[in-house]
This record gives structure tokens, C-alpha cells and sequence, in this order.
């Protein structure tokens, strides 16, 4: 229905919807806080006292508010399938620890808000910024892997894109080094040696594998050496795939090292294998893959000593 003229014949308008004010603003975030349960309340509450109690002035109640806010945060970290509560409370006071950091003295304490910092980072850090991997490199250098995998996947990922950077201004990347080792020694710890291949790979540092493989995983690992191979240029593919025939040979897998030699064409690793196998069935067997692929070699009769 249209509004009525007025008696100057001008048609009244509506009044523009008024701006919520605070006290609107204030009553919704009250409503939310009813809407948390009473242990989630307690703990929003207990975290604005430990954000309060690291800015105090005592370095021994900042200390000890830190190593809390810690435990809680690794606590729920741990398995990460939704934002933790820690993590979701303590956002809107991010950037006021940020800023608290900034004004600290060189310290252990600052080093451990320097670790609270780089996992808040992981969900509150702005595009690019890297401010997870920026805090890290500041923090404790403690175990990385207590914080869960989903930081340690974040922190791959922003290595990855600081490494670049730093390759194309040619600066030193020793730092950065420290923290692939400790990440691809827990990615293969806990059985996602695909990651630890990828992230090795970003930063170009594939040799590293070898030291971090065992007998329990060298053949998941292998495999997906081999598979992956085949999406990657020349000649790093031929890389690939000699870090995968080392490990072969390491652990006796003298087919498996046979048939990546044969992919790579390298004759002189596939004498090696003949020289490095002792079993008569498995030389057997080595035979009869060269046969079917239809390669010839001329090996001497000391070779074949033990058949």
C-alpha cells in the first residue's frame, strides 16, 4: 500500500531503518553466552583469565597462565576435527596478545606465547601472511607434533611457500631446514609418508627421506614414490625414482630395486643388484624379469656363483 500524501501534497517516506545500537549489540552477545553450555562457559571464562593474567606484570604468573592456556589448547588439538573451543574462544583476543608480544623483552615466556601465538595463527592469520610459520620460527623449538596434525599440515604447507619466496631472494633457509626434519620425521611416524614426500619435495631435499624410513614403512613409501613419478618433469622424475631404488636396496627388496632400475635404464644399477643379491631363487627371479622385458647383459660368472 503506498504512503499518504501529506496536506502539502507531498508523499510521506518511510524513515530509514535505524542502526542496531550497542545496547542491541551487547544483548546478542549476551543470548550467545546463554547459548553456551555451562562447561564451555567455564571455559571461555577461565581463558579470558589466563589472556588477562600473560599480561601481568610477575614473570611467574605469565609463565604459569601460559604453560595452562598451552596444555588446554594441546589438549583439544590433539584430534582435530571441527575448530577447537580453545582455539574459537580465544580468536577476538589474538590480536591483543599480538600486540602484548611485541612489547616483551627477549624471554623464555615470550618464547611460549610465541608457540600459543603460531597455533591461534592457524585459523586467524590473514592469506599469505604466514604468521603460524613466522611465530614458530620465534617460539620454543619444542616438539611440534604435540600441537596436533592438523598445525603440522599447516606448517608444511606455509614452509613450502616461504621457501620459495626465499630461493627467489637468495636468502639462507636453515631455519626452515630444522623444521622440515622434524615434520617429516612425525608425518612418517604416524603413516602419511605422502606428505613427508611432498613437502621434501617443495623444498627440494628428497635425499632427507632415506634417513626417516624404516622396515615397517619403506614400502608405502616406495610405492608412492614410484606412482607419482610418472607426474613429474624430467629430470627430477629420474630423481624420484632413484631415491626410491635406494631404498629398495636397503632393505633387500632386490625385484622391486630391479624393476625401478629397468624404469630408469640405468645397466649399471641393474649389475648392482645382481652383485648385491646372494639367494640363488631370488637371482632366478631377476632373471626371468630381464627375460621379459628382453634386456641382455653381459655379467661375469662370479655373479652367478650361487646358482
Amino acid at each position: 500500500m503506498a504512503p499518504a500524501p501529506t496536506q502539502n501534497g507531498h508523499v510521506e517516506q518511510p524513515a530509514p531503518p535505524k542502526a542496531p545500537s550497542k545496547d542491541l549489540k551487547k544483548a546478542k552477545d549476551e543470548k550467545k553466552e546463554e547459548d553456551l553450555s555451562e562447561e564451555d562457559l567455564a571455559l571461555k571464562q577461565q581463558l579470558e583469565l589466563y589472556v588477562e593474567r600473560v599480561q601481568d606484570v610477575d614473570p611467574g604468573v605469565q609463565k604459569l597462565a601460559l604453560e595452562s592456556m598451552r596444555q588446554e589448547i594441546r589438549t583439544a588439538t590433539s584430534s582435530m576435527t571441527s575448530v577447537p573451543k580453545p582455539l574459537k574462544f580465544l580468536r577476538p583476543h589474538y590480536g591483543t596478545l599480538k600486540a602484548y608480544y611485541e612489547t616483551m623483552a627477549d624471554s623464555d615466556v615470550k618464547s611460549y606465547l610465541a608457540d600459543i601465538l603460531s597455533v591461534l595463527a592457524l585459523t586467524m592469520s590473514a592469506e599469505g601472511e604466514r604468521e603460524s610459520l613466522k611465530f614458530r620460527l620465534l617460539g620454543s623449538k619444542g616438539d611440534i607434533g604435540s600441537w596436533g596434525h592438523e598445525y603440522v599440515r599447516n606448517l608444511a604447507g606455509e614452509i613450502a611457500q616461504e621457501y620459495q619466496k626465499r630461493q627467489m631472494e637468495e636468502a639462507h633457509v636453515d631455519d626452515l631446514m630444522d623444521l622440515v626434519q622434524q615434520i617429516v620425521s612425525f608425518h612418517v611416524k604416524h603413516n602419511a609418508e605422502p606428505e613427508a614426500v611432498d613437502l621434501l619435495m617443495e623444498v627440494e631435499e628428497l635425499d632427507m627421506l632415506t634417513d626417516h624410513i624404516d622396515a615397517t614403512n619403506y614400502k608405502r613409501t616406495c610405492l608412492y614414490l614410484t606412482s607419482f613419478a610418472s607426474y613429474v618433469p624430467g629430470p627430477d622424475d629420474m630423481l624420484v625414482l632413484d631415491i626410491a631404488y635406494s631404498i629398495y636396496t636397503k632393505f633387500g627388496e632386490y625385484t622391486n630395486a630391479l624393476r625401478v632400475a629397468l624404469c630408469m635404464h640405468n645397466t649399471q644399477y641393474v649389475k648392482a643388484i645382481f652383485t648385491a643379491c646372494v639367494d640363488p631363487l631370488q637371482k632366478k627371479q631377476l632373471c626371468y624379469i630381464l627375460a621379459r622385458q628382453g634386456v641382455t647383459l653381459q655379467l661375469s660368472s662370479q655373479i652367478f656363483q650361487y646358482f
